[in-house]
């Protein structure tokens, strides 16, 4: 059976055993909003009705059971094992009563996604030109004054065409093996 305990208005704890879980659930109510957060703690199933007292700013719940005693601190939102059971003694008891349920978040459900169109197939990208620099998408490439840089297959590139070392810059030709300049192997 759950229980339900009023800490001030808009703001309630309801609690619930089921199996070896107890399930505690915050909820704040206010102007159009409300907010809930819940967590499940392992205390075995109940002997006794659960009780409540207000320590501080925060609320300690103490939880009996056949394996022993529980104590679940809330704090705001935050819910978690109570690290000493010493504040139980100066806490202010509050009223534990029986209620038909616990509340559910009311959320709507999502709408499934609508298919996306198909896209029109790209346009090969045409070589842009700025001064002395061209670039292009397909081979990507790039040229600036006499340098180029070219991704993709290097046998692809057309004989007689100028190559430059990966090393140091230096051109060099398709058949090289190393760099005349700085020695850096090409191939």
């Amino acid at each position: 059976m759950p229980y339900r305990c009023d800490l001030g208005p808009g703001h309630s704890i309801y609690l619930d055993n089921q199996g070896n879980a107890t399930i505690i659930l915050v909820s704040s109510t206010g102007a159009g909003q409300q907010q809930q957060a819940s967590n499940t703690v392992h205390t075995g199933p109940w002997t006794d009705v659960p009780q409540v007292a207000q320590v501080g700013n925060g609320v300690l719940i103490r939880c009996v059971s056949a394996q022993g005693v529980v104590m679940v601190q809330v704090q705001g939102s935050q819910i978690g094992l109570a690290t000493s059971a010493a504040a139980w003694a100066s806490g202010q008891t509050i009223a534990v009563q029986p209620t038909d349920h616990m509340p559910v978040p009311k959320m709507r459900p999502m709408e499934p996604m609508q298919p996306m169109e198909p896209m029109e197939p790209m346009q090969p990208m045409q070589p842009m030109r700025m001064g002395n620099m061209q670039m292009s998408a397909n081979p990507m490439a790039m040229r600036m004054g006499n340098m180029e840089m070219q991704m993709g297959n290097t046998e692809a590139t057309p004989k007689g065409q100028r190559q430059f070392c990966t090393q140091c810059g230096a051109s060099v030709s398709p058949e090289d093996r190393f760099c005349g300049s700085c020695g850096h192997q090409l191939k």
